[in-house]
């Protein structure tokens, strides 16, 4: 009873621990300390469904022994087959999974992770030699206590993702939205100005883009945006911001880069836009070009709203001077008349 107390206590230890993570990285964590502590002696590990569906990937695992592959199939396992748990008490006389780097000496217990149809993954845990059925069956009963919790927190965590990444993301290009700049881009600043770091606000826009629909279609409209999408977050580093602002205007928060650095950036973004050969339903549709306008926020003590109203400002001055071009607000604020241009006469 001592030992059924205890261990039940660092049950709902590792459940508390799990509904405290804020991400998936997180519980694998608290998983492999958990069940090292609650199962001592044994070893074993915690695979995940990849996001594909056609294989799984070990995330965690605890004991003396990893024989887990970092990588296998779902028709190795047993258990992933038939969705349901597989035992194995004496390897040579059981029907063996093939997802171990070695063939266990010993017993083991496959779990599946399913939750409302879904399958998450799976745990595994070998058995200790020499139990009597009765130890036995009590020490599967808790792994399969312990299954349950993990499944279910494993399963709140990828929703609370889920529904995290829906409020900050644009479903069309997978870019960030307006919402996770306005939530982001005053934090980025304040910490830039503080590090004394210079930082390029860049607003742009897809040119002619309403006739390109008219002529196309919404379907190859919404294919375009997605190309441009992928050109932007393609080229940028993991510390730069891109978003979709709405319709076909996007926001590049490009950090600790000049405006001469930022320029250079635009030039290959552009080149690739205009090199970029989109096919709609076999039909090979017409290039793009990008109206864009810049603003340095090391220049001014704008605000976050204000940068943007600038950027966006140089950007319709573009617009106005012909399209297919870049203009720098502070160009445009001391009243100058250069242009750079970005086409092939240049």
């Amino acid at each position: 009873l001592q030992k059924h107390d205890l261990e039940m206590k660092m049950v709902n230890r590792m459940n508390d621990l799990l509904q405290a993570c804020k991400s998936k990285e997180e519980a694998y964590h608290v998983i492999g300390l958990a069940i090292g502590e609650i199962f001592p002696g044994q070893s074993g590990g915690l695979a995940i469904l990849h996001d594909s569906g056609s294989y799984l990937e070990t995330f965690a695992q605890w004991g003396d022994e990893q024989f887990l592959k970092p990588i296998f199939s779902l028709e190795d396992c047993w258990a992933m087959r038939r969705g349901q748990q597989h035992v194995v008490l004496d390897p040579q006389t059981s029907i063996m999974c093939s997802h171990f780097l070695q063939i266990p000496r010993q017993g083991y217990l496959c779990l599946p992770h399913v939750v409302q149809g879904e399958t998450l993954g799976l745990l595994n845990i070998d058995m200790i030699t020499g139990m009597d059925s009765e130890h036995e069956l009590s020490s599967r009963q808790l792994f399969l206590t312990v299954g349950e919790g993990i499944k279910l927190s494993l399963s709140n965590i990828k929703l609370r993702e889920l529904m995290r990444d829906q409020a900050t993301h644009d479903p069309l290009t997978g870019l960030f939205n307006r919402r996770y700049l306005n939530d982001t881009l005053s934090r980025e600043l304040n910490h830039a100005r503080r590090s004394n770091s210079k930082t390029c606000v860049v607003m742009l826009d897809i040119d002619h883009f309403k006739r390109f629909n008219d002529t196309y279609g919404h379907e190859a409209g919404d294919l375009m945006l997605r190309e441009l999408g992928w050109i932007l977050k393609g080229d940028i580093r993991k510390s730069d911001i891109v978003c979709r602002f709405g319709g076909e205007e996007f926001v590049l928060i490009l950090l600790d880069t000049s405006i001469e650095d930022c320029q250079k950036h635009l030039e290959k973004v552009i080149e690739k836009v205009k090199a970029q050969q989109v096919r709609f339903g076999g039909q090979l549709l017409g290039t793009m070009s990008l109206s864009i306008g810049v603003v340095e926020a090391s220049e001014s003590v704008m605000d976050a709203d204000e940068l943007l109203g600038a950027a966006d400002k140089a950007m319709y001055a573009a617009k106005h001077a012909g399209r297919d071009c870049l203009i720098l607000y502070r160009d445009l604020k001391k009243h100058l008349s250069k242009v750079k241009f970005f086409n092939k006469s240049n």
